[in-house]
This record gives structure tokens, C-alpha cells and sequence, in this order.
């Protein structure tokens, strides 16, 4: 019989890209999609690749507890134990901390933080009876943190401290919990999410000039990182490679610039990095 796995987030990026290789391999995948246009897109790419007996497009709001137990009834009416869950979804709200929205504050940490744990909830119980793996997506953010992505970073960094309560918390169940740290992938979430803050700063009438040189210079930074970021298909393929391991470690991290920038983050004096990213972002 196929393992099964839910994997959140699939409208785009590595959610999607991990669905469709896990389909290909074997798997059967229940895929959350945000959208009604998103569940027919990727039903329509599943059936082009003759995967639609394997992959079924989820329309849920993970912010939302009836979606949520929406999604743990159509799961569970499939299967009464499931392989593994793919916690992937995640938003970003960039601003400077002194202009941030505090309801932007709370809905970052409702998408990256409470609604990982809402879902975690939900499918525990087919998690525990097939002594299934949870992995959750942090980022090379959730251990290292810059400016203007105070809120992201701060959610990533909880994320992490939750995956190691929940590490040990469900050990004895023989359910395994695995953090995945990726760097920049070239997707446009960063471009997009900067342009939604700054739209939410001009409807309030907030000005951000204060901050313009931080704003031009991180705005760089994710025009090259969408332009030199790694491919969305090797953490599909660390994802692939995490399940099929016995003994998983805690944490991965890809590419291998992103495990190079945590360690210098972690053994380097704080005011030798600060000046190191001032001096970098021209701040």
C-alpha cells in the first residue's frame, strides 16, 4: 500500500513542486491549496501527469478551525492512518518594527505559528496510529534574523522552539518531528510580500521615509535572491529523501549557504554582525 501525506501550502512554490514529486513517487498526497482557482490548477498539472489518483487538491484556510477539521474529516475518511504531514505554509509581513501593524503582527504569527499547530491537532490522531513524521518548514530565518522581517523571523524562531517541545512531547508515540531550514528559493514571495506591507503603510497613512535607504537596499537583496535562489525541486527532493530515512536527524538545512550563514551567525560576536549587515545593506 502507498504511504500517505498531507502537505500544506501547495498554491505555488515548494508545497506544489514537493506534491507532485511525492505523487510521482508512490505517494498518495492530500495537497491544501488556498484557493478554488489554485485546486483546479494543480488538478489539472496532476492529471496532465497522470497523477490524479495519487494527488488531491485540499481547498483550505489553515487559519480557519472549520477548514481545518474539514480537512481532517477528508483525510480521515481515506485512511485511518497517515504517513506523514508537510507543515509548508507560511506568510511574510515585512516592515521596520517601529511602523509594523500589530494586526500584521498577529496574522504573521496566526499563518506561520498557530495555524501549524491547529493542523498538527487535527491529524495527530492518524499521525499516532501510523507512527508517522511531522516536518515542519522553518527557514534559514528561523535561526538567523535581519532586518525589516522582524515579524517572519520571529515566527520561524518560534516555529523551531514548538518543533522541539513537540519533538520529545511525542517520541513515545513513535512520532517523529523533523525541522526543514531552506534558504531563498527564486519565487517572488519576498517582492510581493514587501509590496503589500508598503501598500499597508500608505493606507494608514504612515511615513516611512525614516526608512527608505533600509527599504531600497533589502529590496536589492530580493530581486538577487529571487534571481539566484536555489530550485524548488531539491527540497522536494531532501523532503522525499527525510521520509524515506528510519532515523531522521532534527534539522536540515539547503542549500549549503544557508547552513554557512546560520554557523557564522551562531559563533560570530553580535556587534560583528550587526556592523557586517549594516555595512552590507548601507544602513
Amino acid at each position: 500500500m502507498s504511504k500517505t501525506i498531507v502537505i500544506t501550502g501547495c498554491s505555488s512554490g515548494f508545497g506544489r513542486v514537493t506534491a507532485l514529486h511525492l505523487a510521482r513517487n508512490g505517494w498518495r498526497v492530500f495537497a491544501t491549496v488556498r484557493s478554488e482557482a489554485d485546486q483546479a490548477s494543480l488538478l489539472v498539472e496532476a492529471m496532465a501527469q497522470g497523477l490524479h489518483e495519487r494527488l488531491t487538491p485540499v481547498l483550505c484556510d489553515i487559519t480557519d478551525e472549520a477548514h481545518v477539521q474539514g480537512l481532517a474529516r477528508t483525510v480521515s475518511e481515506a485512511t485511518s492512518r497517515l504517513d506523514a504531514l508537510l507543515n509548508n505554509a507560511g506568510t511574510a509581513y515585512p516592515a521596520p518594527v517601529e511602523l509594523l501593524s500589530l494586526d500584521d503582527l498577529r496574522a504573521q504569527f496566526e499563518v506561520n505559528v498557530v495555524a501549524q499547530v491547529a493542523v498538527t491537532q487535527a491529524l495527530l490522531p492518524l499521525l499516532k496510529a501510523a507512527r508517522g513524521m511531522i516536518i515542519n518548514v522553518s527557514s534559514q530565518g528561523g535561526r538567523v534574523a535581519f532586518p525589516l522581517l522582524g515579524p517572519y523571523h520571529a515566527s520561524k524562531f518560534a516555529l523551531e522552539a514548538m518543533s522541539d517541545s513537540m519533538r520529545v512531547e511525542l517520541a513515545p508515540f513513535g512520532v517523529r518531528v523533523v525541522v526543514v531550514e531552506p534558504g531563498s528559493s527564486p519565487t517572488a514571495i519576498w517582492e510581493t510580500s514587501l509590496q503589500r506591507a508598503l501598500r499597508g503603510l500608505a493606507r494608514r497613512g504612515v511615513d516611512a521615509s525614516a526608512y527608505q535607504l533600509l527599504i531600497d537596499s533589502v529590496r536589492r537583496g530580493f530581486v538577487s535572491l529571487a534571481k539566484n535562489g536555489f530550485p524548488p525541486q531539491k527540497f522536494a527532493d531532501l523532503v522525499l529523501k527525510i521520509l524515506n530515512t528510519p532515523h531522521p536527524r532534527a534539522r536540515y538545512a539547503l542549500p549549503l549557504r544557508a547552513r554557512l550563514t546560520m554557523a557564522a551567525r551562531r559563533f560570530m560576536p553580535d556587534e560583528m554582525w550587526d556592523r557586517i549587515v549594516r555595512q552590507v545593506l548601507k544602513w
